[in-house]
């Protein structure tokens, strides 16, 4: 999409909100981070997957990753195309039988499927511009989780 530019997770960390530490996924672009507040379970999920380790038992999204597999079908890319009132919508493109099918889903949830996945992910120009925060102005509000 000519509409959209990829990113990578340049991490999950936690920071401070008026409810106490919250985690956020950190998506880079150049310069600018996008900040995705997130849930505690997501965010060990997505380190995990960062960290590339394997759980004994298999999580909720290796568990959706495998059942594609089995399907003959894969995660194609993530798309996070729209940012309203503080809250992301993203998009799974999943490939199966030579046709794509793009399935709402949180952007926490894609980003961990696409992770396990090698799967592109994608942002809309727009949730850059009205989300992305230069690199200087988030490091003293996160910490590692």
């Amino acid at each position: 999409m000519s509409d959209t530019i990829a990113v990578t997770v340049k991490g999950v960390y936690m920071t401070s909100s008026p409810s106490g530490a919250t985690p956020v996924v950190m998506l880079g672009y150049e310069d600018k981070m996008i900040p995705i507040y997130i849930g505690i379970s997501e965010a060990i999920s997505i380190s995990g997957a960062l960290r590339n380790e394997t759980p004994p038992r298999p999580m909720t999204h290796d568990l959706v990753v495998s059942l594609l597999e089995s399907l003959n079908a894969r995660i194609d890319g993530v798309i996070i195309d729209d940012l309203d009132d503080g809250i992301y919508y993203a998009r799974l493109i999943v490939q199966m039988d030579g046709s794509k099918k793009e399935l709402d889903a949180r952007p926490s949830d894609c980003i961990a499927l696409a992770l396990r996945s090698d799967a592109e992910i994608l942002v809309r120009k727009s949730v850059i511009d009205a989300a992305a925060v230069d690199k200087d102005e988030i490091k003293n509000s996160i910490l590692d989780l």
